[in-house]
């Protein structure tokens, strides 16, 4: 492609035309915002839920996908919500939602449609295994941030494509992650527009910083949450799930090991388990080719 017929690419102009893409469904903001009250009244969520068909179906979808084991198919919102712990609905309604945005191919990256789902819903089980083995107190605020990590690779997918062999031969010759050739290259990288995206929509601070630092180590190490979805994605990359043209150009900093208090030993250990939850998980992951 003729540097002609290059997309023209500057921060400025991508966060203008954020308000261009689908938002993020209204009805699965109010949800969330009700979960956060322990004492919320499920008919109540339902009510709300029941209007959107589509986020109605996939609850139905992942309720009824073996990663939580229920014993009896569920057909009806009221009865899923019934049966499931408020951690579990929270969860369910951001991976219902976000399925439309992730199963989405983003050729740009050298994804096919299920890759960027499958690598983002193998990221928050990931993280799921960490908070598990670290003790973290906020696993539904990180499974959130994990999943939601790479949306920004959906609005830079225009551009990196037309570049894509020039920022690859950067990060070659640099030595640096995707992420670094990708600002020295086209000005830009996808945390960055990622967490600009969810900030336009709305989602709180901490998981639009979260998802903003995770390729930073200077920034990422300065908070638990942070430093969890960076780990989070790095365990997820060096398993080579779902992985793009960015393969392996992930590196583990020490200092976040460091800070959260984990070892090569503890880390190999969560890679392990992580493998195995993503893998007992198929079903779920096959959502990508059905929607």
């Amino acid at each position: 492609m003729t540097k002609q017929s290059q997309p023209d690419f500057t921060l400025e102009y991508v966060f203008e035309n954020l308000s261009a893409l689908p938002a993020f469904p209204k009805v699965a903001q109010r949800a969330l915002s009700l979960l956060e009250d322990p004492k919320v009244v499920i008919s109540e969520l339902a009510t709300i839920l029941k209007y959107d068909a589509s986020i109605t179906a996939n609850i139905l979808r992942v309720t009824n996908s073996a990663r939580y084991g229920l014993q009896q198919q569920v057909t009806t919102l009221d009865t899923a919500l019934a049966l499931l712990g408020q951690n579990q609905i929270r969860e369910i309604i951001v991976t219902s939602a976000s399925l439309p945005y992730l199963a989405k191919p983003i050729r740009g990256y050298g994804m096919e449609s299920s890759d960027l789902w499958a690598h983002s819903l193998a990221c928050a089980m990931t993280s799921e295994i960490l908070s598990r083995y670290t003790g973290f107190s906020s696993p539904d605020v990180l499974f959130t941030a994990a999943l939601l990590h790479d949306l920004g690779k959906m609005v830079l997918n225009i551009y990196v494509g037309p570049r894509l062999e020039e920022i690859q031969c950067v990060a070659r010759r640099e030595d640096s992650t995707f992420s670094e050739a990708e600002w020295w290259t086209i000005g830009g990288e996808h945390a960055v527009i990622g967490s600009q995206l969810l900030r336009y929509w709305d989602f709180p601070n901490d998981i639009v910083r979260a998802v903003r630092t995770h390729h930073d180590p200077d920034l990422y190490i300065q908070e638990d949450l942070n430093a969890m979805l960076a780990l989070s994605d790095i365990i997820t990359v060096n398993l080579g799930i779902g992985v793009g043209v960015d393969e392996l150009r992930h590196k583990v900093n020490k200092e976040l090991l460091k800070r959260l208090g984990l070892s090569r030993e503890d880390l190999f250990k969560c890679m392990g388990r992580a493998l195995d939850a993503f893998y007992g998980a198929s079903d779920l992951v096959n959502l990508a080719t059905q929607s």
